[in-house]
């Protein structure tokens, strides 16, 4: 009687045993790895939220970025735009009431701190009363176009009327990326031929001093009038 209950036990603690390892050990070990693989799932899900939300951020400050990149081509053009410019500062000067004498921009020379960009000074040699300079230097300012001043020289006389008068003298600098002007094409010539001239059809030559038709850039030196056309 006691035997046989000892055998039932034991058979039954085998059969306990033997469940426990073919069925609930396989599915236990199941469950945890679902478990590795769904927290797996969700590190990989907040990695390609982070994702998302860095390509929404660059979205979103494109156009930030793109008006910035056009203020900046603004500020510093790829060309000398020298006639813009020069028709920028007889407007500020009527508008300000300052009697423009001069203008010499140079030509555009390599930045000693940038080997990339270039710069432009010009001389501005101009006259008026003490608040209408004052205006035109608040002026450049206001320039779409980055223009430094990099002197300012002032002298005074009495007029006429017996108002001070201001003789002033501007050392401007200007921007761009552009190299200095290139010669333009005047064509081959064939051997034992001449070059077209202005009788044959062709262009005239290129001389120091002009300006390519199209470009931007000005002459070395710009004397306006009295009347600051």
């Amino acid at each position: 009687m006691r035997r046989g209950l000892i055998l039932g036990v034991l058979a039954a603690l085998l059969l306990t045993v033997g469940w426990w390892f073919l069925l609930i050990s396989p599915r236990n070990a199941k469950i945890d790895e679902a478990r590795q693989e769904l927290q797996s799932a969700r590190d990989e899900e907040a990695l390609l939220r982070t994702r998302i939300s860095n390509l929404e951020e660059i979205r979103d400050a494109e156009v930030e970025y793109l008006a910035a990149l056009g203020n900046l081509e603004t500020m510093i053009p790829d060309r000398p735009l020298l006639e813009e410019f020069i028709e920028q500062i007889n407007a500020l000067a009527d508008s300000t009431g300052v009697l423009l004498r001069s203008m010499s921009p140079s030509i555009p020379a390599s930045a000693p701190d940038n080997p990339d960009l270039r710069e432009i000074s010009v001389n501005v040699q101009l006259e008026g009363q003490f608040f209408d300079v004052v205006g035109f230097l608040f002026g450049l300012t206001e320039f779409d176009r980055l223009v430094r001043v990099d002197g300012v020289a002032a002298t005074s006389a009495t007029d006429e009327a017996g108002e001070t008068v201001l003789s002033v003298s501007l050392q401007l600098k200007l921007f761009t990326l552009a190299d200095l002007l290139p010669l333009p094409d005047t064509g081959d010539v064939e051997p034992g031929g001449e070059e077209p001239g202005p009788d044959d059809g062709g262009e005239e030559p290129f001389e120091a001093g002009d300006t390519p038709e199209g470009d931007s850039a000005a002459p070395t030196t710009t004397i306006l009038n009295d009347a600051g056309g």
